[in-house]
């Protein structure tokens, strides 16, 4: 039997050294199907159209059709928890705005999704709100409207487009930053906030600088600061909440895509790559901007640091202020 085992032996040990010495497989190239990007809020909104922008650029580069898949309901939470559950596997990717990652986990009992948890992959792009007020409000710059609220509390009022916007946050956090008493008079939409400051029936509203823009420039409003920390390219002359005295006041609406929890960093980093490449693309960059927003193309790493200083400042706000929307 000893000396049978021999021959079995050496063959059992020169077929091991035949599959460690035989070249691996080749990895399965990404993306190897079609590539689902979640957009949680109706089609036609600006979020909708930057998605798709991108969308196109990266079908046409992966050679493999990205689709733009609208999943509106909560606030986003819906789009959230689908993307949330997906395979990690790069081929479900969420493209949302601030809301679903930073501020509705601390507005809802349950968004049946942790944000912090996703792949982060970019902040693409992003606009400033601007703090536009009536065209006869007796106030110039920033600092003169604090003053003023400060000596008629609860006199001054502020638009926005809905309970729990990041126009309402935006205001809260001017007034939480300086002991303010103003009243808030939410509305539907941005549109309708707007139109009643310009009206002079509300004080005040932040809203983002490009739909302010042609307000202003009509002379219909005044704008007294910009929510970025550094001046808007399309309201250059107008200095910035945070340079005009009220250092670390932020107020942007961004728009970013992530994949879901667990996803590689090598899939999230060609992801990042390539959606940089496409920002880069003349017609998307000029799209872009005629929309009034600013691309960015952050990092995954940087984007996720970003996240997480966004949902701090944020939570702080809704929590201090009580604001619940279950």
């Amino acid at each position: 039997m000893k000396q049978a085992s021999f021959p079995v032996l050496t063959l059992l040990a020169a077929l091991a050294g035949l599959c460690l010495s035989a070249p691996a497989p080749a990895q399965e190239t990404w993306p190897s199907k079609a590539v689902r990007m979640i957009m949680p809020f109706p089609p036609g909104s600006g979020t909708d159209v930057l998605a798709r922008l991108i969308s196109e650029q990266l079908s046409r580069k992966w050679g493999q059709a990205v689709t733009v898949d609208n999943m509106a309901g909560a606030g986003g939470n819906i789009g959230g928890q689908i993307a949330s559950r997906a395979a990690p596997d790069g081929h479900t990717l969420l493209f949302v705005p601030a809301p679903p990652l930073v501020i509705n986990q601390f507005m809802y009992k349950s968004t049946g999704y942790d944000p912090a948890k996703f792949a982060p992959i970019s902040m693409v792009a992003s606009v400033p709100y601007a703090l536009v007020t009536r065209k006869d409000f007796p106030a110039n710059t920033v600092k003169e409207l604090v003053a003023h609220a400060k000596a008629n509390p609860g006199k001054v009022t502020f638009a926005s487009s809905s309970i729990g916007s990041t126009a309402q946050l935006a205001a809260l956090q001017l007034s939480m930053m300086n002991g303010l008493d103003m009243v808030h008079v939410p509305f539907r939409g941005a549109a309708p906030a707007l139109t009643d400051v310009m009206g002079g029936h509300v004080d005040m509203v932040f809203d983002i600088v490009s739909t302010a823009l042609p307000m202003w420039e009509s002379d219909k409003v005044k704008v007294l600061g910009t929510g970025g920390q550094t001046r808007s390219r399309i309201m250059p002359t107008i200095p910035t909440i945070d340079e005009a005295g009220f250092p670390g006041f932020q107020a942007l609406t961004w728009f970013a895509m992530v994949a879901p929890p667990g996803t590689p960093e090598a899939i999230t980093g060609k992801i990042y790559r390539d959606t940089l490449e496409a920002l880069r693309v003349p017609e998307v960059s000029t799209r872009i901007a005629a929309m009034g927003m600013d691309v960015v193309g952050m990092n995954p790493e940087d984007s996720g640091k970003f996240f997480a200083q966004e949902a701090a400042l944020w939570g702080k706000i809704v929590r201090d202020a009580k604001i619940s929307l279950d």
